[in-house]
């Protein structure tokens, strides 16, 4: 097993990034989600807010109207000028600028539009074929070069709008669509005289561009503010995840030197998270009642093991002594030793031998 470990030997990945890889791959998909939540619902709030505010301005307008001076308007010019033909089908459109109503008309209408920027107003009655209507005003009439509705301009909106419908009932259109003057979303309402007829209508556009570049503001706005909180989240994690590990990073080098024999270890460097006990506070002080049990342990095991080592020297000895005494060249010369002293005792005392006793 040892062999197979040395020859196939696993990368090393510390705690702290695998904590810290572990939180980016769970919490990423959140995140994702979240910023995706955040833009359709920012989006969505951010579009009924341009809508309830074209409504508003809408309803404000007709409330502050001159309907009187907007009706008889339209009255002298289709009978007293001859551009304003509707019922030829070529009324082109013009400004009669030298008719008092009419400017103080195309005033109110551009009064209006300060009060709801971005937006483009007009008005307009009922033309003479389906689908038709006739331009009254529009706050074209103040922008370089001038463009919008004309007075008398006819215009046929079958398949293209429903601004013939507004002479009937409100029509709130929050889908962008296109028409030959541009993309817009738009509102149109019946205006009303003091008898409660249909006399006109009024309409609210605002250029799809213009919403395109709320949606464009919120969709940079919310990235950068994804991005930086992403960031700035995963350096907190990462920064946290190494104050939770230290005190297990301290184990593991503890645990090292204590595998090289040193029990003697300073535990204080086994630092705390917080004033409040945790599983690792618990882990150190089985830890370190282990390490001082083991140390014990082996202090008792090398004491025996010399004792052991004593009475094996002994029992070498006793071993090689007997082995001496049993071998042949032993049992030889022991022998002949007792066969000398046996001589010796049998030997006569001589006259030189009895001088020397004397």
């Amino acid at each position: 097993m040892d062999t197979a470990m040395k020859q196939s030997p696993a990368r090393y990945v510390s705690l702290r990034v695998k904590i810290w890889i572990g939180f980016i791959l769970i919490f990423t998909p959140v995140f994702i989600a979240s910023y995706y939540w955040f833009y359709q619902y920012t989006t969505s709030r951010v579009l009924q807010s341009i809508s309830d505010s074209l409504v508003d301005t809408i309803d404000g307008a007709i409330k502050v109207m001159d309907i009187d001076g907007f009706v008889k308007l339209y009255e002298e010019e289709s009978t007293t000028d001859p551009n304003c033909s509707p019922s030829s089908g070529k009324a082109e459109g013009y400004y009669p600028e030298d008719n008092p109503l009419y400017m103080e008309h195309v005033n109110w209408l551009y009064t209006v539009q300060q009060i709801a920027p971005n937006t483009r107003i007009y008005t307009y009655v009922k033309g003479p074929g389906a689908g038709d209507i006739v331009a009254i005003g529009s706050t074209g009439y103040f922008r370089e070069p001038r463009g919008g509705f004309k007075f008398c301009e006819l215009y046929n909106s079958q398949g293209k709008t429903q601004i013939a419908e507004g002479l009937i009932h409100r029509v709130d259109r929050w889908n962008v669509y296109t028409d030959s003057f541009g993309s817009w979303i738009t509102t149109y309402q019946p205006i009303t005289d003091a008898n409660g007829h249909n006399v006109g209508a009024i309409g609210v556009d605002i250029s799809a561009d213009y919403v395109k570049q709320v949606r464009q503001g919120i969709l940079v706005s919310g990235a950068i503010a994804f991005v930086l909180s992403y960031v700035l989240i995963f350096l907190l994690v990462y920064w946290f995840s190494g104050l939770m590990t230290r005190p297990i990073v301290s184990l593991a080098e503890i645990a090292t030197d204590i595998g090289d024999g040193e029990y003697d270890q300073e535990w204080s460097r086994v630092g705390k998270i917080g004033s409040f006990r945790d599983e690792i506070d618990t882990l150190t002080r089985i830890f370190h009642a282990m390490v001082d049990k083991v140390a014990e342990r082996e202090k008792s095991l090398r004491a025996r093991v010399a004792q052991l080592e004593i009475m094996i020297d002994r029992s070498k000895l006793e071993t090689q002594v007997q082995e001496i005494v049993e071998s042949d060249f032993f049992q030889d010369l022991r022998a002949k030793v007792q066969d000398m002293r046996s001589r010796f005792k049998d030997e006569p005392t001589t006259d030189k031998d009895k001088d020397n006793e004397k």
